[in-house]
This record gives structure tokens, sequence and C-alpha cells, in this order.
């Protein structure tokens, strides 16, 4: 296991296995949906991710091209679309907040951590959807972002 550090964050990464893992995978979770607003995110996907969110991923093995889903939300006033999505990683959280608040009967509120005006990132032992044989250690990243459309803006409302 190495150790990660992000902001206030310290993770325990098997970033072998995760790197592993993300090598096997053939069509993301956008690459495998034929939804406009994917095919959008993928025209996206280079500039989705600051830069300290691309390092961070390569410390813990994950492949930013590899999501496991990604969702779309609203389109806001300025024409942005906000999204969001998730990766895995195999490890646990050693030090930092959970992203994931239980509120009750199986209900949740995921509150993430602004990085820069049109992005936000978050952690939490999930296994949602996964990529992952094995579900135990896993920490779900939790992302939310607003991106410009750059598809054909026909397919905008389609």
């Amino acid at each position: 296991m190495e150790i990660v550090q992000f902001k206030n964050w310290k993770f325990e990464v098997d970033k072998t296995l995760t790197i592993e893992t993300y090598s096997n995978i053939v069509t993301s979770g956008a690459e495998s949906c034929l939804c406009n607003d994917c095919k959008n995110y993928i025209e996206n996907r280079q500039n989705v991710f600051p830069d300290e969110i691309k390092k961070l991923f390569l410390n813990l093995g994950i492949d930013f091209n590899k999501e496991v889903e990604v969702l779309s939300y609203q389109i806001l006033p300025n024409g942005l679309h906000h999204i969001a999505g998730w990766f895995h990683f195999k490890g646990k959280i050693s030090d930092g907040k959970d992203c994931k608040n239980d509120i009750e009967n199986e209900v949740f509120q995921i509150e993430l951590t602004n990085i820069g005006n049109n992005f936000s990132i978050g952690f939490c032992e999930q296994s949602s959807l996964t990529f992952f044989k094995n579900k135990d250690r896993l920490i779900q990243v939790e992302f939310e972002a607003y991106i410009p459309w750059v598809i054909d803006k026909k397919l905008e409302n389609l």
C-alpha cells in the first residue's frame, strides 16, 4: 500500500491493483452510452479535470479516461452543463472527510469540495457500478463539473 496525500485527505492506496484494473477496461461508462450528453462529455474529457486532479488520479492509479459513470443534471443560464460522475480506487481513507452523509433509510447526500470554479470532488466508501471484481476496500471518487457544449449544437436538446 502506498500513502497518497491530497489536500485534507490521506489515502492508503493499492496503486498496482488499481492500475491493473483500469488497464483491463476497454470501454468507459460514457463511451458505452449513446446519449448526446455522454458524447459531449467525451469531447470535453481532457479539459474537465484540473491539472491537480489529473496528478491525483495518476498517484491513485486511476485512468481519468475510464470513468464508471457520468450523469447530466442541467443546463445553466450561462450555457454550461452541470455533470457528475465517479471512479474507484482500491484502498481506504486514512484521514479526511467522507463525502457521503447518510440521512436515513438508505437516503444520503454527497458533499463535495470545490477545486476551482467549475470542478468539485469528494471521496467515500462506496462501490456503485464498479469495474473492480472485489468490492472490498473500494473508495469511490465522486466529481461534479460544469462543462461547455462542444458537439453539434443541434444535438444539445435531443
